[in-house]
């Protein structure tokens, strides 16, 4: 699609709708995006990933591990494909890490790893109106979740029902941006952070790197890994926790007093300690958010505090997918 033609549906008429609750336009451009492409591209991911890269069609949108030999996540990322490449997208603080470690597996696999974020940029909409606002500014509706696709050289990820990801050349991005701000609220990375919290979507940062199997984090649970591909790194103990092993940490949600950081320990009331802090959410009059990696007998046998056993207790919200805990 030329610029001409994004020019042309940027300018296409708004439509008045009245917004209950705009959506929040946040500036994603920041986080790390990789581009894959080659003529060994796909086998190379398939080897280095948790997802079964022969399940990603033209449109689908899917989660994937990069794990250590000792299956410890590395990075979480979250997977598309184009026309010509596969794209891989993670928090900000994962773009040097995660390029220099999938690139240290390329040998003569030809395959070419680029950051991409100095020729694309992103945008996101946060909020349960997307719909309507897209509708508003005179846009198609958004592809369906868990899948994309491409209208007017830009393409549309949708991670969730409240979640839509736009990537495009920065100059395209930035004509579509100025039509969405006029119906939508100034939002910031955080608001994306949030989102993921409430959806029960740990991303890896670099204070989590190398901490938990992706079973630990609902990896398993939320579609991030093939149990039926081939080899991968790390699979060897993923595979054997899924197949003869018991998950005896699972990420729940909560919310607790004061301001919690992100790999904080939690502890029991009787002095052990009993997880960690994955990720923080949303701070609201009630508390504060986040996800965390917890050990379920220490769930089952008394209250969670935040920092020692005199810090304050947290209470467990629900997550959006089931489970168990026995």
């Amino acid at each position: 699609m030329t610029l001409r033609a994004t020019r042309a549906l940027a300018e296409q008429p708004h439509k008045m709708i009245e917004l209950h609750s705009p959506p929040r336009l946040i500036h994603l451009s920041s986080r790390t995006l990789i581009r894959a492409s080659g003529e060994d591209a796909t086998a190379f991911l398939q080897g280095q990933l948790t997802q079964d890269l022969a399940t990603l069609e033209s449109s689908r949108v899917l989660w994937a591990a990069h794990c250590s030999p000792k299956g410890r996540m590395l990075a979480s990322f979250l997977i598309w494909r184009s026309a010509d490449a596969t794209w891989l997208d993670a928090p900000e603080d994962l773009a040097e890490s995660a390029l220099r470690r999938l690139r240290m597996y390329v040998l003569r696999s030809r395959v070419v790893l680029e950051d991409a974020r100095t020729t694309h940029a992103r945008l996101g909409l946060c909020g349960p109106e997307i719909p309507a606002l897209l509708e508003a500014a005179g846009l198609a509706p958004p592809p369906a979740t868990g899948t994309h696709d491409t209208r007017g050289g830009i393409t549309r990820i949708a991670l969730s029902s409240e979640r839509l990801m736009l990537l495009a050349a920065p100059e395209a991005l930035h004509l579509l941006q100025g039509r969405l701000a006029q119906h939508s609220a100034p939002g910031k990375a955080k608001d994306w952070t949030d989102a993921a919290v409430r959806e029960g979507i740990v991303e890896i940062s670099l204070a989590t790197q190398d901490e938990w199997i992706p079973q630990m984090i609902n990896w398993d649970l939320v579609g991030g890994i093939s149990f039926k591909k081939g080899c991968y790194t790390g699979q060897e103990i993923v595979a054997r926790t899924h197949y003869l092993g018991k998950v005896k940490r699972r990420l729940l949600r909560f919310r607790v007093a004061g301001l919690p950081q992100t790999g904080q320990e939690l502890f029991h009331e009787g002095g052990a300690p009993a997880g960690k802090i994955a990720m923080v959410g949303e701070s609201t009059a009630q508390g504060t958010e986040l996800l965390a990696v917890v050990q379920l007998e220490a769930l089952s046998s008394g209250v969670l505090h935040l920092g020692s056993t005199a810090g304050p207790p947290l209470e467990r919200l629900t997550l959006p997918y089931p489970v168990a805990l026995d």
